[in-house]
C-alpha cells in the first residue's frame, strides 16, 4: 500500500488544509499557509501542492460529461492471486442466484442485483436452447436412454452412444410411455435416426418406442442392458 512521504500528515489532516486553503477571500483570512505549515509541521510549499491538486480534482469532477450512462469498461488481469481466490471461492458456492452474487464479487468485485442475475440466467438459457435445437447428427445415432433423479423427480436422459452427444437431458413430471415417446418423437422430427437403442429395461423407455411407432429405417433394434 502506498504511504505519504511525511505519514504524520495524516489523510485528515491533509483534506482539513485542503478546505481551508481553498476558501476564497474575503472569507478567509490572510496567510493560512503559514498557519497550516506551522500546525501540522510540513512546509509551506507542500500545503500549496495540495491545493493545487484538489483545485485540478475539483475542476476535472465538475467539467461536462457526454449524455448519458458511462461505459463500464474493466480489465481482468488473470494472475495467480485471481486463480487462487478462484479456486478457493468456488467450493463455497452453489448454483443458486444468491451465490452467483457473492462470487461475483468476491472473484471479480462486482455487483449485480437478483434481477440483473435472474435475467441473465434467462436469457443464457434461451441461447442455449436456441443453439441446442439447431445442432444435428448427419449419420444414425446410437441411442443409450436411462432415467436419472433430481429431488425424486425423473430427468430423461438420451445420449449418442458414438459421439457422446447429449441428444436430451431434460426433467419430466413423469416418467411413462407416453412422456418417452413424446421425447422420441421430438428427437425424430428434428431430424435424428436411430440405428440402435439401448435401455435399462424401464417401461416407459420401451413403452415409448412401441407408442410413436418409430419406423423401422429409423430403429434398427433395442437392446435392453442387463438383460439375456
Amino acid at each position: 500500500m502506498a504511504e505519504y512521504r511525511v505519514p504524520e500528515f495524516t489523510l485528515e489532516q491533509r483534506t482539513d488544509a485542503a478546505l481551508r486553503m481553498l476558501i476564497p477571500f474575503p472569507e478567509r483570512e490572510w496567510g493560512p499557509g503559514v498557519e497550516l505549515a506551522r500546525l501540522y509541521g510540513v512546509s509551506r510549499t507542500l500545503i500549496y501542492k495540495i491545493r493545487e491538486r484538489v483545485r485540478d480534482a475539483i475542476v476535472e469532477a465538475l467539467l461536462p460529461r457526454e449524455a448519458g450512462r458511462p461505459v463500464q469498461a474493466m480489465t481482468l488481469t488473470v494472475d495467480k492471486a485471481l486463480v487462487d481466490r478462484v479456486i478457493a471461492t468456488l467450493p463455497l458456492l452453489k448454483g443458486s442466484v444468491r451465490d452467483i452474487r457473492l462470487g461475483l464479487d468476491w472473484i471479480l468485485g462486482v455487483s449485480r442485483s437478483v434481477g440483473c442475475v435472474s435475467q441473465t440466467l434467462v436469457a443464457a438459457g434461451e441461447r442455449a436452447t436456441a443453439h441446442n435445437l439447431e445442432i444435428r447428427v448427419p449419420l444414425p445415432v446410437l441411442g443409450e436412454a436411462d432415467e436419472i433423479f433430481q429431488g425424486r423427480k425423473p430427468c430423461l436422459t438420451l445420449v449418442d452412444g458414438c459421439s457422446f452427444l447429449v441428444l436430451h437431458l431434460t426433467p419430466a413430471e413423469s416418467r411413462d410411455g407416453t412422456t418417452w415417446g413424446l421425447t422420441y418423437l421430438n428427437l425424430v422430427k428434428r431430424g435424428f435416426q436411430f440405428h440402435d437403442l439401448a435401455c435399462d429395461g424401464g417401461t416407459g423407455l420401451r413403452a415409448g418406442v412401441r407408442e410413436v411407432e418409430i419406423e423401422p429405417a429409423n430403429l434398427e433394434s433395442i437392446n435392453t442392458l442387463g438383460q439375456s
